[in-house]
């Protein structure tokens, strides 16, 4: 029963999901947002929405960027 386990895909998904959710999960932290969100990639296509809730979401952690000056343009 082990070694049909040992053998099977599932095992190297199972270690897969556990080896992402560890740095999903201080990445989110250091971000400032709700690290519960890296549990999502234990499910299947889980890791979609956390990485649209990183992309798309405002990381308070970070200063705001200032607003860029436009550069003076050279004439000829």
């Amino acid at each position: 029963m082990l070694q049909d386990f040992v053998n099977s895909p599932l095992l190297g998904l199972l270690l897969f999901n556990v080896a992402i959710v560890w740095p999903l999960w201080r990445i989110l932290r250091r971000a400032g947002l709700a690290p519960g969100w890296a549990l999502l990639a234990l499910i299947p296509f889980g890791l979609v929405p956390v990485i649209g809730v990183l992309a798309h979401s405002r990381w308070p952690v970070l200063p705001e960027r200032e607003k860029r000056t436009p550069k003076a343009r050279r004439t000829a």
